[in-house]
C-alpha cells in the first residue's frame, strides 16, 4: 500500500498480527486532504505525518522499557522486550541497507546507460562512415567500369 506523505511516496510495510493498528494509523494519518480549520478543531496530540519508525511501532517498546527501567524491575518480559527490539532494529537496519543499496543500483544504472549510450553512438557513427566508404567504392567501381 503507498501513502503519500509531504510530497513523497512511502510504501507502508505491515508487520503480521498489528492489522487493527494499522487500520488506526490509516484512518488518523491520512488527513492532509482535510481543510485546516478542521485540522485545528480536531486537536491531534500526533503528529500529522509519521515518521518511518512509527511502521515498526519502535516507541511503545521504548516506552515499556522505560517504565521496567524506572520502576526497577527485571523480569521475562522484560527481557522479550529488549529482545523484540532488538529484532526491530535489525528489521529497520534492513530496510536501510536495501533503501541504500536500491539508491546506489539506480545511480550505477544511469551511469552505466549513458557509457552504454556514449559507445552505441560511436559504433553507429564507425557503421555510417564505413557504410560511405563502401558507397564510394561501389559508386567508384561502377565508373570505373562504365567508361
Amino acid at each position: 500500500m503507498e501513502q503519500q506523505y509531504g510530497g513523497g511516496k512511502w510504501t507502508v510495510v505491515p508487520t503480521p498480527g498489528n492489522s487493527v493498528g494499522h487500520e488506526f494509523q490509516q484512518q488518523h494519518f491520512q488527513q492532509p486532504h482535510l481543510q485546516q480549520s478542521q485540522l485545528q478543531q480536531q486537536q491531534q496530540p500526533h503528529p500529522q505525518h509519521p515518521s518511518l519508525a512509527s511502521h515498526f511501532h519502535l516507541l511503545p517498546l521504548v516506552e515499556k522499557l522505560t517504565n521496567g527501567i524506572e520502576a526497577g524491575t527485571r523480569d521475562q518480559h522484560f527481557d522479550a522486550l529488549v529482545e523484540e527490539l532488538s529484532s526491530q532494529f535489525a528489521r529497520c537496519q534492513q530496510l536501510l541497507n536495501s533503501i541504500s543499496g536500491t539508491i546506489s543500483s539506480k545511480s550505477m544504472t544511469v551511469e552505466g546507460q549513458k557509457r552504454v549510450l556514449e559507445e552505441t553512438m560511436q559504433q553507429l557513427n564507425q557503421r555510417r562512415d564505413l557504410m560511405n566508404k563502401y558507397r564510394s567504392s561501389v559508386e567508384e567501381v561502377m565508373n570505373s567500369s562504365n567508361i
